[in-house]
């Protein structure tokens, strides 16, 4: 009998996700001789026995791959046998090696498993109520890693010597937890303990049921958690979460909750099939879901006037925990500041925390890699990532061909980096504002992570257009390398059309609120002709002036006023007293000179400022409290509202001919006359929410007829949709749903051509997903340079 033997290397997500257990039983189950190693870049096989089995064996590698893993590839040599006709001579899993080229496979931080759920409710398991159960299909992974390859020495775990019964368990190849580098025991592992707000430790043994007790007592509890810290209330005391609101400095932006199972979910809100399955997922992300209309117990102060909760199931033991005594829904928040990244370490609580949390349930595992929940919806059947974090990051992301090595800084609201080498890119956890020095410092932070995933220190670095960016102006610490500045909405479509595996040409809608224009203006409602190296602005939404500049999106009242100004230049000032427009300490001619002032008072197409501009005429607060809050509650009249009444006529709109850039045959379109009829509405006492779904509605007809002349005139088929305005869930379902129907329900034009419509996916929409679309441009042009 003739042996064989063949080297396989695997790379991919194959490392922290019981890969090399799963190569162990099947060449052992096989008779197979060799070995398995983590390396730096991969896994390494060896594997000897007749020709005929490692053909088979192969096959089974890929056929029953442990549900976290996934290959990317698979270099496989054939070399001399090493066996000499020796048929006993084992398969085993070596030690791996520190040293050679490395490449970042570890998987995700995953939610609890079933196998492991059982053990922790199962009183004559040894693990019965341990808050720190896991396997090698869940639980920690990136958020305890020190460095690779991923093995035990390497993590967070490492200050934990295993007890002889986890050692006996890690050996066994017939164990669950064969090489489970984060596995533990009570006897071993890592302790649970509660302290108070000085951080003296109170309790440890009873420390969940003490914890229980305080929630239900209306306490702040600091919980460290997986990726860092979460500040828990009960969610029906009200006056729990407002206080937890004061103290956080949140006095208007929803908060997340959990909640025990399903079941409890279903109580609280509506829940389709794909929702439910979002919900389920290992990655276990917060799901935006619709409230359900009948009278709820929860605190009013969680979501406002919102039509939807943001809503995550347990996914770590401690979770479930938590919620096994009864226990009703949570607020759960990140342990933060606002505008400041989540705590990961006891000390960094205790201190950030003084004055916010009353208790602080502890323990002693180290978070290496802070990571903050993710955040998800689903529209149309389809689930679209807001926020790329924990149970995502750090998957990387397929690219159609191998590029260039580049960081990519991201914008300034929510941020996150992107960094692509070869044909793969890597996200880094969502970081957020960069509004302050603690989440600056993450920012940086991040930084060194991924040059750690992608094994190098690329030249070329990627940052937005916009000059007064923290991100853009750090690119120029980067001494010695090539800086390329990306336009902010370019980035935005080839962002999507990564996320949909798509080459341009393409009609890019991009829609948001702010973006540096290469003329020097905000844009935010473009329609560009993109491709993955270049742009041509073919069409824009007519400007509009914003009086105050960025303290105009703090109070959207001066955008409302400048619409109705832009809208009715004779009779805006009658009008806006009419509607209350104006806060009623201005007088006419101080209203007068704000919106004929020539300073401070920039011109923009954004889309996000006409939302902000319509909600203060239809008589939303006159200042914003967060990010896009009255564009949110806009968006929120309108879904209560539902399909607009038939006596409504959308409203009108004009698509101009201008003279674009070059002699451009260039295509503007202005609202402005939606703004004169949709005052004249109000005044005529029509209800708002209808008069909000109306807009919507209108804005959706408006857009895509609109981008359809585009597409005639240049010849193009496919439009991509980015940019936050598409966290609209009306908006974007109205625009992907086009010609068909529009989001109201009404067939619109049955003879119009059909075009493909693409969307973000595993890729936020925001600013989030903006680094990918930068890394990407700017390798195509260095390569571009380089030919």
């Amino acid at each position: 009998m003739r042996l064989k033997r063949l080297r396989l290397h695997f790379t991919g997500t194959v490392q922290g996700v019981g890969f090399r257990p799963h190569i162990y039983h099947l060449a052992t189950e096989m008779k197979l001789s060799g070995f398995v190693l983590n390396r730096p870049d991969g896994v390494l096989v060896e594997i000897e026995g007749p020709a005929e089995k490692l053909d088979r064996f192969v096959y089974k590698i890929k056929a029953t791959l442990p549900p976290a893993a996934a290959i990317k590839t698979l270099a496989r040599t054939e070399i001399s046998p090493v066996n000499n006709c020796q048929d006993n001579l084992p398969f085993i899993i070596r030690e791996s090696p520190t040293a050679g080229r490395r490449e970042f496979t570890i998987g995700v931080d995953n939610a609890t498993c079933s196998a492991c759920l059982a053990e922790l409710n199962d009183p004559a398991d040894r693990r019965f109520a341990y808050p720190f159960i896991n396997c090698t299909a869940c639980g920690p992974r990136l958020t305890i890693v020190n460095d690779l390859p991923y093995d035990r020495q390497r993590t967070a775990m490492a200050v934990f010597p295993l007890c002889q019964a986890c050692l006996a368990e890690y050996n066994d190849p017939a164990s669950r937890r064969f090489h489970a580098e984060a596995t533990a025991c009570p006897q071993c592992g890592p302790r649970l303990y509660l302290c108070d707000s000085r951080g003296k430790k109170i309790v440890d043994s009873e420390a969940l049921e003490l914890t229980r007790k305080l929630l239900a007592e209306g306490k702040i509890i600091a919980i460290k958690g997986l990726g860092g810290f979460h500040l828990a209330v009960a969610a029906a005391d009200h006056s729990a979460v407002m206080r937890l609101r004061q103290r956080k400095n949140r006095d208007a932006k929803p908060l997340a909750l959990m909640v025990k199972d399903l079941e409890a979910a279903a109580e609280l809100v509506k829940l389709n099939p794909a929702e439910e399955k979002l919900l389920q997922t290992p990655a276990r992300p917060i799901v935006l879901l619709e409230k359900k209309s009948s009278n709820c117990k929860l605190s009013s102060a969680v979501a406002g006037g919102l039509q939807h909760y943001g809503i995550m199931l347990p996914y770590t033991p401690l979770h479930h925990l938590l919620f096994a005594a009864g226990l009703g829904p949570l607020v759960l928040t990140s342990a933060n500041l606002s505008d400041e990244p989540i705590c990961i370490d006891n000390q960094e609580a205790l201190s950030r925390l003084n004055g916010i949390a009353d208790y602080f349930l502890l323990h002693n595992r180290d978070i290496v890699v802070r990571l903050d929940d993710s955040v998800a919806m689903v529209v149309n059947k389809r689930p679209q990532l807001l926020r790329r974090s924990r149970g995502y990051v750090p998957q990387s992301i397929a690219l159609a061909k191998p590029l260039p090595a580049v960081l990519a800084l991201g914008g300034h609201l929510k941020n996150s980096l992107c960094l692509i080498k070869n044909d793969k890119a890597w996200c880094s956890p969502h970081i957020g504002d960069l509004e302050t020095p603690k989440a600056r410092d993450f920012f940086q932070e991040n930084i060194a992570l991924l040059q750690k995933i992608g094994d190098c220190q690329p030249k070329i670095i990627a940052c937005d257009l916009h000059p007064g960016y923290y991100s853009s102006r750090f690119a120029a610490n980067f001494k010695g390398k090539t800086v390329i500045r990306v336009q902010h909405h370019h980035a935005h479509i080839v962002s999507a059309m990564v996320d949909n595996r798509i080459l341009g040409p393409v009609l890019g809608l991009a829609l948001d609120g702010t973006g540096y224009g290469s003329d020097g203006h905000i844009w935010g409602g473009e329609f560009l002709r993109v491709d993955e190296s270049g742009f041509t602005r073919l069409g824009q939404i007519r400007y509009f002036p914003l009086p105050g500049g960025e303290k105009a999106i703090r109070e959207p009242w001066r955008i409302g006023l400048s619409l109705l100004r832009e809208a009715d230049p004779k009779e805006w000032l009658e009008k806006a007293r009419r509607l209350k427009l104006a806060p009623s300490a201005f007088s006419d001619a101080e209203l007068e000179r704000l919106l004929a002032q020539t300073l401070n008072r920039p011109l923009t197409s954004s889309m996000g400022r006409f939302f902000d501009g319509v909600a203060a005429i239809l008589g939303f607060s006159q200042t914003a409290a967060y990010e896009a809050q009255a564009a949110i509650e806009l968006e929120a009249l309108a879904i209560a509202a539902g399909e607009i009444s038939p006596s409504l006529r959308l409203l009108p709109f004009s698509i101009e001919n201008e003279a674009g850039p070059e002699g451009l045959d260039y295509l503007e379109l202005n609202l402005l006359p939606m703004i004169t009829e949709l005052v004249q509405l109000i005044l005529n006492n029509h209800q708002r929410g209808d008069l909000a779904a109306l807009f919507h509605y209108s804005l959706i007809y408006a857009l895509m007829s609109t981008a359809e002349k585009l597409c005639e005139r240049h010849r193009l088929e496919r439009v991509v949709l980015s940019g936050g305005c598409f966290q609209n869930r009306l908006l974007l379902a109205g625009c992907r749903n086009w010609p068909q129907k529009s989001a109201a329900g009404q067939k619109i034009n049955p003879d119009l051509p059909s075009l493909k419509i693409f969307s973000h996916n595993q890729v936020p929409t925001n600013d989030g997903g903006l680094a990918l679309g930068q890394a990407l441009i700017a390798a195509r042009q260095s390569r571009q340079k380089c030919q």
